[in-house]
């Protein structure tokens, strides 16, 4: 099914990619010396930090301690240690180099997850990973391509009439024809009113054709067929946020997750509203877009644009800029390449000059 929760949203403008200069008034971390429990084998002139925080496949925090190794990309063993009981761990005396963070499997709940991290600087500096393990099995967190069927929809017996409109209507839908789309869509509702199927993709294509209040009748009628039907909640939440209605937004995007959790869209427009609401919640909000991230794959690298956004926003420099670098790993040669290249060099320049004030005023 390519649901409207499902695909990058249209029209929305929640965020810029890159936000203005603010003046900065954030001291750089303190660093340590090597972490408990940890055999770092690394040693250079600049001693750098790297931390990080595990989530189960769930979103949840582990309950037992799991074992974390930092390879560099080269190969070999940097360092490996163990989180604490709430996922948290730390590697400290680090070179600059590339490294990747890995989580070995426990071979019963979750697979082997790793996650890139590049340190750099020729003075101290804090690198910050989230790592999402993944399940098991897949089947748990992420649905099969193709069409996807909630309980919802599984369990309604919609007439032949009602299927043949509405196949014809996702046709002109796939097709880019949103304005041909919509009467085949409410003919099939004549059909079978209840039709939930039809429902969910009548709102997108009003979404599309900006109808929202139209849009938003479609879905909050879904709901009222079944409340339980999480597509429509993230529908619905998608739009909320397209309206800056925040605090509704969160509550159905919320309800959905708790429904399923397997919709990227629906983590990623969460993190978006909580970044939006007031006060901000940027915790929850990285670890939102951060699930989503690893929910949509590859197809979703833009994700991490918003989690530099979400680190500029709360001065934190040296994710922001992490961010922008994983963002030019996993999409290289995307349009926009050229203009991120240009603000990481603006971020790195901004967090020399930070580490070059906090070394004068240690200076006696």
């Amino acid at each position: 099914m390519n649901s409207f929760s499902r695909i990058p949203a249209i029209g929305l403008r929640l965020v810029g990619i890159f936000v203005g200069v603010m003046v900065l008034t954030s001291s750089v971390p303190a660093q340590g010396g090597s972490g408990a429990g940890s055999t770092n084998r690394s040693s250079g002139n600049a001693s750098h930090t790297v931390r990080g925080k595990i989530y189960l496949p769930s979103g949840s925090l582990p309950e037992q301690r799991i074992r974390v190794v930092l390879e560099l990309n080269t190969g070999g063993i940097a360092g490996e240690t163990f989180s604490d009981s709430v996922g948290n761990f730390e590697f400290r005396s680090i070179t600059s180099n590339s490294y990747r963070v890995v989580i070995p499997s426990d071979g019963r709940v979750y697979e082997t997850t790793q996650e890139p991290v590049d340190v750099y600087g020729n003075f101290s500096r804090t690198f910050t990973v989230q790592i999402y393990l993944r399940d098991k099995d897949p089947e748990i967190v992420a649905k099969p391509k193709g069409m996807m069927v909630s309980a919802a929809e599984f369990s309604q017996n919609v007439p032949k009439d009602a299927i043949k409109l509405y196949e014809k209507g996702e046709k002109k839908s796939r097709e880019g024809k949103p304005e041909e789309a919509i009467p085949l869509f409410l003919d099939s509702l004549k059909v079978f009113p209840d039709y939930l199927l039809a429902l969910s993709k009548l709102g997108e294509q009003y979404v599309i054709t900006q109808k929202l209040p139209e849009a938003r009748a479609a879905f909050e009628k879904a709901l009222a067929v079944n409340s339980k039907y999480p597509l429509a909640h993230i529908n619905l939440g998608m739009l909320l946020c397209q309206l800056k209605r925040y605090p509704e937004a969160i509550e159905h995007l919320e309800t959905a997750n708790k429904q399923d959790e397997s919709y990227p869209m629906a983590h990623l427009y969460l993190g978006l509203a909580l970044m939006e609401k007031q006060p901000a919640d940027y915790d929850q909000a990285e670890r939102e877009l951060l699930k989503a991230r690893a929910l949509g794959g590859q197809k979703m690298a833009y994700v991490r644009k918003h989690l530099f956004n979400l680190n500029y926003r709360r001065q934190a420099l040296d994710k922001a800029a992490q961010s922008l670098e994983e963002y030019l790993k996993e999409a290289p040669d995307a349009p926009d390449a050229a203009s991120v290249r240009d603000m990481l060099v603006k971020v790195k320049k901004m967090i020399a000059r930070k580490s070059g004030q906090a070394e004068q005023s240690q200076k006696p």
